[in-house]
């Protein structure tokens, strides 16, 4: 009976995502209901298997109505098949590519923008760039991934790190700002 109740809610998940706009693959299960905002032109792309958790019955991490997946008006936000997100909030004003069997654990950020100009109040532009997270990454609890980044094939990135800079693949990366700690085999 479980089982049956679980098809039946992540169908209703998955309409609940179809209706906000976003394109889904196969076999896509949402525990709880994100918060979701895709501005005209602006694509959420989310592949096979993929596994968002929107409520703390599905993860102890996750606040109540802590993801947030926002794409602005011709932004792309591409989740590729077996990943999992946690209550993280995505922001993609440009472009952010999570790849492959990417793991992301909660109270992330992950933004592709300043959001605003720098300094606040100058008459510079606002300085946006794309992100990519590459397969079988993992972004431990509380990361905040900036604008520009790329974290490599099965890089680590530990709890709480601020990554600003690209991270190597296959390395162990934390703090703030994240610096590569040693190599995984």
């Amino acid at each position: 009976m479980k089982k049956l109740l679980l098809r039946l809610y992540w169908r209703i998940t998955r309409a609940w995502l179809r209706f906000h706009g976003a394109e889904i693959g196969k076999n896509v299960k949402c525990n709880g209901f994100p918060h979701i905002k895709i501005r005209k032109g602006g694509r959420l792309i989310i592949g096979n298997n993929v596994q968002i958790n929107a409520s703390p019955w599905a993860n102890a991490h996750v606040a109540r109505g802590s993801t947030n997946l926002f794409v602005a008006a011709g932004a792309v936000l591409e989740i590729e098949q077996d990943a999992g997100i946690s209550g993280v909030r995505i922001v993609a004003i440009q472009k952010i590519t999570i790849g492959k069997g990417v793991l992301i654990g909660g109270g992330g950020l992950i933004c592709d923008s300043d959001m605003h100009e720098i300094p606040l109040g100058s008459d510079k532009p606002v300085r946006n760039a794309p992100i990519i997270i590459r397969e079988r990454a993992f972004i431990g609890a509380g990361s905040i991934i900036l604008k520009g980044v790329e974290v490599g094939e099965s890089a680590v990135i530990g709890a709480g790190s601020v990554v600003s800079k690209s991270i190597p693949p296959h390395t162990l990366a934390a703090g703030n700002p994240a610096k590569a700690i040693l190599q995984i085999a």
